[in-house]
């Protein structure tokens, strides 16, 4: 092991507890398959939501590749991590870009997370929350199919429009757009104001969608 990826794996730790989270290196985590090495793991909560994230380092001189990618997104799976950050200052090739679009992995260097430190907290806190989204989304939609293909308007649309307009609100969010609709209720439009609210109710309205069931519990 090199002392220059040790540095790396340092300085990215270093990154991370400025900004007032729990990081370790060199540590090993257990998964569904397996245990992992992890170069650096960050816990903590953001915005009052708990979360955990798998740092990897790589002080390459060359570009990484997808499979790296691909790698990284496994393990994170498997540990069941919010989020994925892949951390390199020689940059990315194509693949690995197209491999890390629309999923829970963070492509970037330490020199732009440190640049944009408080961004990069935003957006990974509001890309942790879509992801979630996304895969609640996935759930009732496969209990449509499976226990309501035939009714025009089953029970779980109500989860799944909240979802759908949080969806539009998070997107906003990402540009720094405020205020902006979080939920329409019974003629209602709610509206946050800042990013901490809206990622409360967020968090609130894709916990209820995680554990919808049929018939309720």
């Amino acid at each position: 092991m090199s002392t220059s990826w040790r540095e790396y794996q340092e300085s990215a730790a270093n990154f991370f507890r400025r900004l007032g989270l729990s990081a370790q290196i060199e540590c090993e985590v257990d998964g569904a398959r397996g245990r992992h090495a992890i170069d650096v793991y960050v816990e903590g909560q953001l915005y009052g939501i708990p979360f955990k994230w798998i740092i990897e380092c790589k002080a390459w001189k060359s570009s990484i590749p997808k499979e790296k990618v691909m790698a990284l997104g496994a393990i994170v799976q498997d540990v069941g991590a919010d989020r994925g950050f892949l951390l390199s200052e020689s940059g990315f090739q194509s693949g690995a870009l197209r491999a890390a679009r629309n999923t829970n992995i963070t492509l970037s260097s330490l020199e732009d997370l440190s640049a944009a430190s408080d961004e990069v907290v935003a957006d990974a806190a509001i890309g942790d929350l879509h992801w979630r989204l996304q895969k609640a989304q996935n759930r009732l939609r496969e209990i449509k199919r499976s226990q309501f293909h035939n009714d025009y308007f089953p029970p779980l649309m109500g989860p799944l429009t909240k979802l759908f307009v949080l969806d539009s609100a998070l997107q906003d969010a990402l540009k720094n757009e405020y205020p902006n609709v979080y939920l329409v209720q019974d003629g209602v439009r709610y509206e946050a104001k800042s990013l901490d609210e809206l990622l409360k109710f967020s968090n609130e309205i894709i916990t209820e969608a995680e554990s919808w069931s049929w018939p309720p519990a």
